[in-house]
């Protein structure tokens, strides 16, 4: 299972995703905190990369898996 999950994070464009997830969450909460209505689109869009990350990660591991490449071990 580690194998698997530091294959995931290796995935490429997963650490761009997690930074814009963070971003977009952070300025949701600061436009929350400034009560000036505009939280929803910033969610909704962290939500979006959420969902794209994880369409990514599945895509990427199934394409290892078609080329015959098993997670590597790293012993």
């Amino acid at each position: 299972m580690k194998n698997f999950i530091e294959s995931v994070v290796r995935t490429p464009g997963m650490l761009f995703m997690s930074i814009l997830i963070i971003g977009f969450t952070v300025n949701a909460g600061v436009q929350y905190i400034n009560a000036t209505g505009f939280e929803g689109p910033n969610l909704l869009a962290a939500g979006c990369l959420l969902v794209g990350q994880f369409a990514v990660a599945v895509v990427h591991q199934l394409r290892r898996l078609g080329q015959g490449n098993a997670t590597p071990s790293l012993q």
